[in-house]
């Protein structure tokens, strides 16, 4: 458990945090040394500073510390223009230096936020408590609150540079109904006095008319709820997004509802039934996208597939005219992430390859949240990443300029969702929110280190057969 306990402190997970869609891998060597260094170096700078290294891990030194240690155990340069996540030795030992690091001030628009309705789970909360790290948070009324609405307002809109989020469902809408997404927005724009959160509308097109996610529902998600883009998962029921006679009705209708951005599930296997994995390749966008002219397409994940990356998406960009190829986005969730996770190469091969095929306009952020915590390590680390010269040269990806991570981070969503960056947007009081108590001392001290989804084999397979058991029924 000793482990466990030093993970729990660290500003970022060092291996796969899973968002129930695809099963986690377990820590690589690699990550599992990054953990042991980790703990040592907090350890040894918090001494020397006089803090404990709990205090230490939640100060921006601590956070240019772990990395700091991703560098080293991937036997990458750390500092200068050959390393792609560039952290000094000052940086790693003074707070105040380390805050330069992150200092960049961007707006952020995060397109992919979750949580759960534990209202959904009626007298079978077990859903909620497969998805805690450590175990031991499982089954308590305080751990399934760590998933609710009010969590997702304190670690995104709270304890992060988030400006605007968009709350972003799952297939049938379980456990996440389309009028609790709604509600959810309305909460955190109340709170903020301000726009601050949008919805999405849901569709699974082989749903029977009348559930909450059919064609006919979108109507009502649109005009009642206010849904400002659609989102969908082709895994959900295998169907393809060029299947003229099961996807096409629900783009006419999202088209004759004034909706110009169409999500879907692209990459990360998600296992929602047999053959699953096979309907979330990318094969299916060119048609789609050259049939409706007037649609915007967002690859939510970048179409990526752990150990595999993002090739086959990128070959089936390639593949497309270039005037279709302009209305086709990759969206960022979860891949960033993982690709860090493995090493900092891996995340600027990530962002530089898309940068190569797609361009700086056409890559939005998201991270996925609540399951991966609060977003804000992963935005410090986008600020902080660099593609190095090295990088550029050998394999064509142009640099990652300050304009360009301003696009990535929160203008180009913006553009796609009709939102005006320059709008003044107020904070959320830490104590508006019921029942949430935010430590003091600022933002790293604030918000709570902690991930939400299932980081193991048998916590992910014990989800599946728990939604499996207790999900809704699919139409047969």
């Amino acid at each position: 458990m000793e482990e466990e306990d030093d993970e729990r402190d660290f500003p970022l997970p060092l291996s796969d945090v899973s968002n129930g869609e695809w099963c986690p891998r377990p820590p690589s060597p690699r990550q599992r040394a990054a953990a042991r260094l980790l703990a040592e170096e907090a350890e040894r700078r918090a001494r020397r500073l006089g803090m404990t290294r709990r205090e230490f891990l939640r100060t921006s030194a601590g956070t240019a510390t772990a990395f700091w240690v991703l560098g080293v155990v991937n036997g990458l340069p750390t500092s200068g223009d050959a390393a792609p996540l560039p952290v000094t030795p000052e940086q790693c030992d003074d707070p105040a230096a380390a805050a330069e690091l992150f200092a960049a001030d961007y707006f952020v628009m995060d397109v992919q936020l979750h949580h759960v309705d534990l209202e959904a789970f009626g007298d079978q909360p077990s859903l909620g408590c497969l998805r805690f790290y450590p175990p031991g948070d499982q089954c308590t009324p305080q751990g399934l609150q760590l998933l609710s609405q009010a969590n997702l307002v304190k670690e995104v809109f709270v304890d992060s540079e988030t400006a605007v989020g968009v709350i972003s469902g799952v297939p049938d809408g379980y456990p996440l109904p389309v009028e609790t997404m709604a509600a959810t927005r309305d909460l955190v724009n109340q709170l903020a006095g301000s726009e601050r959160a949008l919805s999405q509308a849901m569709c699974d097109p082989t749903s029977a008319p009348g559930s909450q996610t059919a064609v006919d529902s979108l109507e009502h998600q649109v005009n009642d709820l206010g849904a400002r883009a659609l989102k969908c998962y082709t895994g959900n029921g295998n169907w393809w997004l060029d299947d003229e006679k099961v996807a096409y009705p629900m783009l006419e209708e999202a088209r004759r509802l004034g909706l110009r951005t169409i999500n879907v599930h692209k990459g990360f296997p998600a296992l929602l039934g047999p053959g699953s994995a096979e309907y979330v390749r990318s094969r299916d966008l060119p048609k789609a996208v050259a049939d409706f002219e007037d649609l915007n397409f967002v690859a939510y994940h970048s179409g990526y597939f752990p150990g595999e990356g993002i090739g086959e998406f990128l070959g089936v960009v390639r593949s497309m005219k270039r005037r279709h190829r302009k209305r086709v986005y990759a969206e960022l969730g979860s891949c960033f992430a993982t690709a860090l996770l493995e090493g900092p190469d891996q995340a600027a091969h990530l962002v530089g390859s898309l940068l190569k095929r797609l361009g700086s306009k056409r890559i939005v952020w998201g991270t996925d949240s609540i399951w991966w915590g609060s977003p804000q390590w992963q935005i410090d680390a986008f600020k902080a990443l660099q593609i190095p010269k090295t990088m550029q040269r050998k394999f064509g990806y142009p640099p990652l300029s300050a304009k360009a991570k301003a696009r990535i981070l929160g203008l180009n969503a913006a553009e796609l969702y009709g939102v005006d960056p320059k709008q003044v947007r107020c904070a959320i009081a830490q104590d508006a929110i019921a029942g949430i108590r935010s430590e003091q001392g600022g933002l790293r001290a604030s918000r709570s280190h902690r991930v939400y989804g299932p980081r193991t084999r048998e916590a992910y397979e014990a989800l599946l057969a728990h939604v499996a058991g207790h999900g809704p029924a699919r139409p047969t």
